[in-house]
């Protein structure tokens, strides 16, 4: 018994409130990317490569104040992009 009524409002739900596809939650497709954003992204993995590369400490230390920086373009470019597009939305 209660798995028929288990079963009916799971039906109900999807067919009221429709099943998602799930996505994996990137933001290279959102209506406010740009192609800075895009470069500053590629530039940040890059970087990040070079830090999971590195051997010694030295290179690792520099890799990682390289990483930081891009990391920190990234988020300013982003922040940049988002802010301009509400801007003309609104």
């Amino acid at each position: 018994m209660w798995e028929k009524i288990a079963e009916c409002i799971r039906r109900l739900a999807k067919e009221v409130l429709r099943v998602s596809k799930g996505g994996s939650g990137r933001m290279e497709g959102a209506w406010w990317w740009s192609e800075e954003v895009t470069e500053k992204a590629k530039a940040k993995q890059e970087k990040h490569k070079l830090l999971m590369g590195s051997r010694m400490d030295e290179t690792k230390e520099a890799n990682k104040v390289q990483y930081k920086m891009a990391k920190r373009e990234a988020k300013k470019a982003v922040a940049v992009a988002k802010t301009n597009a509400y801007e003309r939305l609104y």
